[in-house]
């Protein structure tokens, strides 16, 4: 997201208009700047990546090598004689723990994306939830469009207005770290997952987790 699609631009166009009554001095960059992570997380294709990973897993779950290549319908390795049979019996075997090996691997990487998923989801959600609490159009008690004539006639007092909007900024603000180390560390506890299996640093950097 750039800053004109921030997730937080309800709140910055509502802190333009107070900031145009005299009510803070925030510029909409610092209004921004906490959500920045939240912004630059792609979320839905986590989420995809997620549900794919899960899929996958689940087609492969139970599939065997050993004793699964055969020559003739209904006869499988197990049923060859002889030096080849014996042969061809080792090297699926080798195979099949090999393979057995790397199941391991993606069930770990995939269990651990999906529950980053399901943490990262009720995050975010929290998130939005703040933003359109801390964005709802009324101060005071008035409607947002009705402030200005309501500070003319010292109905409100600009100075009670204030609290109340640098309260919001710092609501806001808080909700916007919160959900920005989420992301990290969700993002980084998923790498390790990958990376417990990674032999090398030329298998993490081709892996993209180094």
């Amino acid at each position: 997201m750039d800053e004109m699609t921030s997730c937080a631009d309800g709140f910055v166009a509502l802190i333009t208009a107070c900031r145009e009554l005299g009510l803070t001095g925030v510029d909409d960059t610092t209004v921004r700047g906490p959500h920045r992570r939240v912004d630059e997380f792609r979320h839905a294709d986590f989420a995809a990546d997620a549900r794919r990973l899960t899929a996958l897993v689940r087609r492969l779950a139970g599939v065997s090598v050993v004793g699964a290549v055969s020559s003739e319908p209904g006869e499988s390795v197990a049923d060859w004689t002889g030096r080849s049979g014996r042969s061809a019996g080792g090297a699926l075997r080798v195979v099949g723990a090999e393979l057995a090996d790397l199941f391991t691997r993606l069930d770990d990487g995939a269990a651990a994306t999906a529950r980053a998923d399901a943490v990262l989801g009720g995050v975010l959600r929290r998130h939005r939830a703040v933003l359109a609490t801390v964005s709802k159009p009324m101060l005071g008690g008035f409607d947002l469009e009705a402030l200005p004539a309501a500070l003319n006639s010292g109905a409100l007092h600009p100075n009670s207005l204030r609290g109340e909007v640098q309260a919001r900024l710092d609501y806001a603000e808080a909700a916007g770290q919160l959900a920005g180390e989420a992301i990290v560390g969700a993002v980084e506890q998923v790498a390790t997952a990958w990376a417990a299996y990674a032999g090398s640093d030329g298998d993490l950097a081709l892996a993209d987790l180094r």
